[in-house]
């Protein structure tokens, strides 16, 4: 008897994970952007979220990866929200996610190699009912994107180093 079957996984989250080139120069011009839109104390760490209308500046310093951004979803983007969080000392960020619509960006501007990287939580359980998550490899000058209805989080930062990221909503139009 010759049996025939095929396994394949029923879903997939995709995430895109970019190298922003010529970081050091984009860094600079980005800080001092930062710079007019000074972080304050959270619960548990530091943003200008809900104070920043940094969108157009973010755009322009990093116009080389929002073009390839563009490119890959293939039609033009409107990116609608970017704010700046840093991780001191024993500062974390609780499980949330950005809206059930559209893309979460991160760029990890200020990135010790011992800092706590954003963890990703399956949106299921496994078929041991366990919840699974990701860590990807990140290092400073690199952007993530996934999903906005991914759930994610930041562990507490252990070192003294502060890690600094740039949060970013978009849709695509």
């Amino acid at each position: 008897m010759d049996i025939k079957y095929f396994i394949a996984p029923i879903f997939n989250i995709e995430f895109f994970k970019i190298k922003c080139c010529n970081f050091k120069n984009k860094k600079k011009a980005l800080i001092k952007e930062l710079k007019k839109y000074p972080e304050m104390p959270f619960p548990n760490f530091y943003s200008n979220k809900n104070k920043s209308q940094l969108s157009e500046a973010f755009t322009k310093i990093f116009k080389d990866e929002f073009n390839l951004i563009r490119t890959k979803y293939n039609c033009p983007i409107t990116l609608y929200n970017t704010w700046s969080v840093t991780y001191k000392k024993g500062n974390y960020h609780v499980p949330h996610n950005h809206g059930s619509i559209g893309y979460a960006g991160i760029l990890y501007l200020d990135m010790h190699k011992d800092s706590p990287p954003t963890t990703y939580i399956q949106p299921w359980s496994d078929e041991n009912d366990q919840t699974k998550l990701y860590k990807p490899p990140v290092e400073e000058g690199d952007l993530m994107i996934v999903p906005q209805f991914l759930m994610h989080y930041t562990e507490p930062n252990k070192i003294k180093f502060k890690k600094r990221i740039v949060s970013f909503d978009f849709k695509l139009k």
